[in-house]
């Protein structure tokens, strides 16, 4: 599939099932998916063996385009929510993050006259207002909101780990 985004923009999750994404004169904003979606769609590609890994390819031409990170309340609410429905355990979750990091990437870029961003993160208030409203709802406890509060601001095995530990306070 394409996505195409002509003398425009576009804000969306990033599908990882989409084999290009084109953007010509425009702004393209993607948000990756949570690292608990990722292991599953990892888990799923692996039992079947006709599936080749996917590959996505940015082409972005006088434009830009931007991949971010969820922000820590999406990732623990996700993870909390596929380990409550036990198509992950706790102990396969940890196995899997600890691989993450040597995964090849399996996203290619080519831009012309633009600006390509592979991986950023959430601005501080995006973050707060984000764990401030999961919070006020009842999705997030208090004990796992104050252990997200000290992952803003940082970057891969280290808000794996945050996000890991605000699940372990709520066990």
């Amino acid at each position: 599939m394409v996505q195409l985004c002509v003398f425009s923009g576009h804000e969306g999750r990033w599908r990882p099932e989409q084999k290009l994404y084109l953007t010509l004169f425009g702004g393209c904003d993607l948000t990756r998916p949570t690292v608990a979606r990722q292991i599953l769609a990892d888990r799923e590609w692996r039992a079947d063996p006709r599936r080749s890994p996917q590959r996505t390819f940015f082409l972005t031409l006088f434009g830009g385009a931007v991949i971010k990170s969820p922000t820590l309340a999406e990732e623990f609410i996700d993870l909390r929510e596929i380990l409550d429905s036990g198509a992950l355990s706790l102990a396969d979750y940890e196995r899997a993050i600890a691989g993450l990091g040597r995964s090849d990437s399996a996203i290619y870029s080519l831009t012309l006259f633009g600006g390509f961003v592979e991986s950023q993160l959430p601005t501080e208030n995006t973050e707060v207002d984000s764990l401030a409203l999961q919070r006020h709802v009842g999705n997030i406890p208090e004990s796992a909101g104050r252990v997200l509060q000290l992952g803003i601001g940082l970057k891969d095995a280290e808000r794996r780990a945050t996000v890991h530990r605000a699940v372990l306070a709520t066990v």
